[in-house]
């Protein structure tokens, strides 16, 4: 590994191959082989764990990490779990708790996944936290190529 964060790859191109998830979990993103994946660094397309790795890591190098929730998904926010009453959401009735479903919002412009964390028998709860929200990341990581 380089001996600090190198700031001038910000911008630059990326190529890695990487397997992770919730840490003492199954891996359930796995792009360990085939054709790497481009991105961008510092754009924010992965999380900040594995973007800052990408600043040091030297082409060919792989590493395991260990990313806590402030520089993976975040804590989870209170302020994204609320009730709605069952007849305001598609299929609302059909709704149970453990359940993810797609939350669109109200204007239609944006949608994102939502876990039913409780249901009574006119409600139901919304968790709008990214499922790893509060969770420790474990990512194998491997920079193929800098371009």
């Amino acid at each position: 590994m380089l001996e600090s964060d190198d700031k001038s790859r910000i911008g630059k191109t990326a190529l890695i191959r990487y397997k992770g998830g919730i840490q003492g979990e199954r891996a359930v993103d796995d792009r360990s082989t085939g054709e790497p994946l481009a991105l961008r660094i510092g754009a924010g397309r992965v999380v900040k764990g594995i973007d800052d790795a990408l600043l040091r890591l030297e082409v060919g190098e792989d590493c395991t990490l260990l990313i806590p929730p402030e520089e993976g998904y975040g804590e989870p926010d209170l302020k994204l779990v609320k009730w709605y009453p069952r007849m305001m959401l598609d299929h609302g009735y059909d709704l149970r708790q453990g359940m993810m479903i797609m939350w669109e919002s109200a204007d239609g412009l944006a949608k994102r996944p939502a876990m039913v964390a409780d249901a009574t028998q006119d409600a139901v709860k919304l968790d709008m936290n990214h499922p790893y929200a509060g969770k420790t990341l474990e990512y194998w990581v491997e920079l193929v190529g800098l371009e």
